[in-house]
């Protein structure tokens, strides 16, 4: 029997095996473990992305550039967007599930926005829409989310 090599991982592989495989696998009624996943990640681009030191607070407030930021990623009104925020990610990350503040619907629909709000204040998020949009980003940006001294990615092997 021939034994296996260990191989070390970069650091793009690493973002793809924990995070973009599992994520690109879910589907049916996986969609509230996908946002479990998603939020804390939507949170790593907006710092990468507005470039908030690893050292500071990310700033959740009403007029804030990383809510600016969230409303126009998830395309919905600025004026909403920290009620949505609250409730979604503070929500899943503290108490595994989403904040009763707010009406809202899941749904596994295609669609071309991530999220929407209905005239009757009902919020609808589209799970593998919003999905779609966070992979996209976890593409682009890979390893750099994780550059810093305080968050860094282990050492790992597989096997090849």
């Amino acid at each position: 029997m021939a034994s296996s090599q260990l191989r070390p991982v970069s650091e793009k592989e690493k973002v793809d095996i924990w995070f973009i495989d599992p994520l690109m696998k879910m589907e049916k009624d996986q969609g509230l473990i996908c946002l479990m996943i998603l939020f804390p990640l939507l949170e790593t681009i907006i710092r990468f992305e507005l470039e908030i030191p690893e050292e500071q607070d990310a700033v959740f407030s009403e007029g804030s550039k990383e809510l600016e930021w969230f409303a126009e990623f998830m395309t919905i009104r600025q004026d909403s967007a920290r009620e949505v925020w609250d409730a979604f990610r503070n929500g899943l990350s503290h108490r595994a599930m989403i904040k009763g503040t707010i009406d809202y619907t899941l749904t596994g629909n295609d669609s071309e926005r991530p999220a929407e709000e209905k005239e009757d204040g009902q919020l609808v998020v589209h799970v593998w829409t919003l999905r779609k949009k966070v992979v996209d980003k976890l593409k682009e940006h890979h390893r750099k989310l994780w550059s810093g001294e305080i968050h860094k990615f282990p050492k790992i092997h597989v096997q090849s």
